[in-house]
């Protein structure tokens, strides 16, 4: 090993920045960034019809041409900037995670443009192998280095300057050995893909298996057998007479301590003021098995949005006290019960919202809708979520939690086309609930539970898998890149000789296309 630039590099190869791989493109420039217009949100139609990358079509060591948006007719196209085979992008804006990212144009289709958030460069064909590049890219090094590069406020919105980026360190090896050792990385990493692969396909079915469950659950299927075995002493519907029984004497006695609190008597037509919830509208769904209903989410419960009004907005006296406060992502991210909160709330935060109880049934309203999870403790929420508290043993929590999940896109489907998605109470007061007696209530809980532990099981272990596949094409790339993958060969030109060539005729190439006229060009980019 010899050290170069305070970098270890094996014997032969030499270090230099990015940009002096860099080989002139068409007019000159070594660097292309592209071009944001206001595209069409669908992909071009056709092979004849211009389109304008996502940055989506960037992945880690893949291109995907198929993300792309329309550009409308009345636009003019920039061919200057059209994506073509052997050219590398890397994104150069957005979130942290896909700020970076780089790959190699193997193949695409033809009258793709360049968006503004993502810089196109090439290596020489003559004298480096572009893959060898995009797989230093994807080596943790290099995007660690590529990380401390990226400007911005928030790691929600961050920028990577073509001035940044063009220092990159990158170790180059002799041209033979790059070839050397790309082909034998694409030969581990195409076992590793389809590895890979397969674990994916069984992690899809296991989604899939865990829908199934949900959806014969909530349709009686699950059950039918038990139900032969033991006939219901109660129907769904004297359960549900009971249940709005209890939550109307629940709200009388509310409000005549409200009276005795405030040492008035109550008038005559008191009673009269209680708003019955709303019945849900059956008439286009389908039939339920034997002594099943259908019951409104109003009616099986009392739903509350969350608070989150705090004045002053975001003051620290609020938080960092002993109450927990659960966000929507802790929603998300949760397994049927929320054990995890992200941020508690002081005594006077508490003050400002409301605690509520264990087993309440959380909804999300905004960004991502109708997520579900139940508390396993008291906790506060803000007012992107709604809380649904249930009568105690007439209504099972888990059991509507397992509805609201397998009904989530159609919950979802009502929110309106907006950048911001978001629903409100009035629609989940409607959403009808397949309601069985109590009893079944229970057996379903318990059988979708045995069932969901075993796909919660398998789950873990394909992600210890895919995992351990990740750190093996990290250990990959690591190894290229020491120069431990490959046997060196001593007859090889050294990479500080190939270095000066590329460097040579670079210059020439430029001073050749000085006398030139160029083509359009892009207005970012050197």
């Amino acid at each position: 090993m010899n050290e170069e630039n305070g970098k270890q590099i094996p014997k032969g190869w030499a270090m230099t920045a990015i940009e002096d791989l860099f080989w002139p493109l068409e007019d000159g420039r070594t660097l292309h960034q592209g071009w944001s217009p206001q595209c069409e949100k669908t992909p071009a139609p056709t092979d004849e019809d211009w389109g304008v990358l996502k940055t989506t079509a960037i992945q880690a060591g893949a291109f995907l041409p198929e993300h792309n948006k329309h550009l409308p007719t009345g636009l003019t196209p920039r061919p200057q900037i059209e994506v073509k085979s052997g050219d590398l992008l890397i994104t150069c804006a957005g979130p942290r995670v896909r700020c970076g990212v780089a790959c190699l144009v193997r193949h695409t289709r033809p009258r793709l443009m360049m968006s503004g958030k993502m810089y196109r460069f090439r290596v020489s064909p003559d004298h480096f192998d572009p893959r060898f590049l995009e797989a230093f890219l994807l080596t943790p090094e290099a995007t660690a280095a590529i990380d401390k590069m990226k400007t911005g406020g928030s790691d929600s919105g961050l920028n990577l300057t073509h001035d940044r980026f063009r220092p990159l360190p990158v170790p180059v090896a002799p041209l033979r050995e790059q070839r050397r050792i790309m082909d034998t990385v694409e030969e581990l990493l195409s076992d590793l893909d389809a590895g890979e692969s397969a674990l994916e396909g069984v992690r899809a079915k296991l989604k899939h298996y865990r829908a199934a469950v949900l959806k014969i659950a909530v349709e009686g299927t699950l059950t039918a057998d038990w139900r032969a075995q033991n006939p219901a002493t109660e129907s769904a519907e004297d359960l549900l007479t009971r249940i709005l029984a209890k939550r109307r004497n629940r709200w009388e006695e509310a409000q005549l301590k409200k009276f005795q609190d405030q040492s008035k008597e109550p008038p005559k037509s008191w009673k009269a003021k209680y708003q019955e919830p709303n019945s849900p509208d059956v008439a286009s769904l389908p039939k339920l098995p034997d002594g099943w209903c259908w019951a409104s989410l109003d009616q099986l419960g009392k739903l509350d949005r969350g608070k989150s009004k705090h004045r002053p907005r975001d003051a620290e006296f609020l938080y960092g006290g002993p109450y927990p406060f659960v966000q929507t992502g802790d929603v998300r991210k949760a397994k049927q019960y929320l054990r995890q909160h992200s941020q508690t709330y002081s005594q006077a935060g508490l003050q400002q919202s409301r605690l509520w109880p264990a087993e309440t049934l959380c909804i999300t309203i905004a960004a991502n809708i109708a997520e579900t999870a139940l508390l396993a403790y008291p906790a506060c929420f803000p007012d992107s979520i709604v809380g649904v508290q249930f009568p105690e043993e007439l209504v099972l929590p888990r059991y509507v939690e397992f509805f609201m999940r397998h009904a989530r896109q159609r919950i979802e489907a009502y929110a309106p086309a907006t950048a911001q998605k978001n629903i409100n109470n009035e629609i989940l007061r409607v959403v009808a609930v397949p309601l069985p007696p109590t009893d079944e209530q229970r057996v379903i809980v318990e059988q979708v539970e045995d069932h969901l532990s075993v796909v919660d099981h398998l789950e873990a272990d394909l992600e210890a898998k895919l995992r351990s596949a990740r750190a093996l094409r990290q250990s990959i790339l690591r190894d290229a890149f020491k120069g431990k993958l490959v046997p060196q060969d001593p007859d090889d030109e050294p990479a500080c000789k190939l270095l000066k060539r590329i460097a040579v005729e670079r210059e020439e190439r430029a001073k050749a296309m000085k006398g030139t006229k160029r083509p359009g060009s892009t207005k970012r980019g050197s």
